[in-house]
């Protein structure tokens, strides 16, 4: 990373600092000797804003492939299904 920069020279060297900022890292930008803003690169932001998303859980991945499957209106009641599969022993051990 560079070191941080006044945002006035920022501001007459901006051609020079977003190249800095697409081979070297962020550059920060200082106002009154106070960090205030940092100059990224595209690849830096996408990065970033990919990492921050939200996952989708497990629940949403199934619904959607149920919909891209055209399975989201079938009436199976899977909840009994598995039900039946449990083992219902302790350990193996009929109760």
């Amino acid at each position: 990373m560079y070191d941080a920069v006044p945002v006035f020279e920022a501001k007459n060297k901006l051609p020079f600092f977003i190249h800095l900022a697409e081979t070297d890292g962020p550059v920060p930008i200082t106002r009154h000797n106070q960090e205030v803003a940092y100059i990224i690169s595209k690849a830096d932001y996408e990065e970033m804003r990919n990492a921050t998303k939200p996952k989708k859980s497990i629940i949403e991945k199934l619904q959607e492939n149920r919909k891209k499957y055209g399975l989201e209106n079938d009436d199976f009641d899977y909840t009994e299904y598995f039900d039946s599969l449990r083992d219902r022993s302790y350990f193996g051990r009929p109760c």
